[in-house]
């Protein structure tokens, strides 16, 4: 069975781009749909989408006029474009990792769903934790697959679908990006779910651009707020230095790795 995949985009072009083609690269093909919801981004990103999309590249492309929120294109796509029994929940900042022993992504997160029943949401591992430090040293000692945290984000988050329909899902009005994933998974806990991060299906969080071109640490313009984009400009070693190209090779390969670097140039 094919499992949705709930992308929301706004802006970022590159970085949105280089998501999309390395989902592509590392993802079975016959294992996804993948449903992007754009926010009213800029000409830019609407054209990079369009292309995608006219090039197979997307399954269904939903482009608003105007950024309603992260949680309105959650709940948007929960209504409308899910069909599958778990659909994951995708950032346009976080790169899909490389198949492993023959098995993706997907097929490995399915596999933990589906061992670990009490589970409703159960996002990738990312290189950093900002702001939570290191939930992951018990577990990489003792070898455990799963780690409990009440509010895992979006980097490649699966979630079982009937149980974010008996929460009522993402029923509420949010400007800007808001905290999506404390709403939800708060709302399934109370419901006796548990929700947590993968120890070994790991994706890479991109950082943006160094703020060389225009943009902030975090791959946004400068002008907007951390309101607007729901990312907070914290200290972090990860934001000061920006993307290492050698991280995305080995997620995304070295031709389109040189194309996002060259564009941050």
């Amino acid at each position: 069975m094919k499992i949705d995949l709930h992308l929301v985009s706004w802006n970022r072009p590159k970085m949105t781009e280089l998501v999309i083609k390395t989902l592509f690269l590392n993802t079975k093909r016959e294992n996804f749909r993948l449903v992007v919801l754009d926010n009213g981004s800029d000409k830019e990103t609407v054209e990079m989408l369009k292309f995608l999309y006219d090039n197979a590249k997307i399954d269904r492309l939903i482009l608003n006029s105007e950024n309603l929120g992260l949680e309105f294109a959650r709940q948007d796509m929960l209504l409308n474009e899910t069909e599958s029994e778990y659909f994951i929940c995708m950032d346009n900042d976080c790169l899909p990792p490389r198949i492993v022993d023959g098995r993706d992504w997907i097929e490995r997160l399915v596999d933990l769903m589906e061992k670990y029943e009490g589970f409703a949401a159960i996002s990738a591992r990312t290189q950093v934790m900002i702001g939570t430090g290191n939930i992951f040293e018990e577990a990489d000692k003792v070898g455990g697959e799963i780690v409990d945290f009440p509010h895992p984000g979006g980097s490649l988050r699966i979630m079982n679908t009937d149980a974010v329909y008996k929460t009522g899902g993402w029923d509420r009005e949010e400007s800007g990006r808001g905290a999506e994933e404390r709403f939800i998974c708060a709302k399934l806990r109370e419901l006796g779910y548990n929700t947590g991060f993968s120890v070994k299906v790991k994706c890479l969080h991109l950082f943006g651009t160094r703020g060389d071109n225009g943009t902030d640490r975090w791959g946004y313009d400068k002008g907007l707020y951390a309101e607007d984009t729901g990312h907070s400009d914290i200290h972090h070693p990860s934001l000061i230095n920006g993307d290492d190209p050698e991280e995305i090779e080995r997620y995304s390969g070295k031709e389109l790795t040189n194309g996002y670097c060259s564009y941050k140039k």
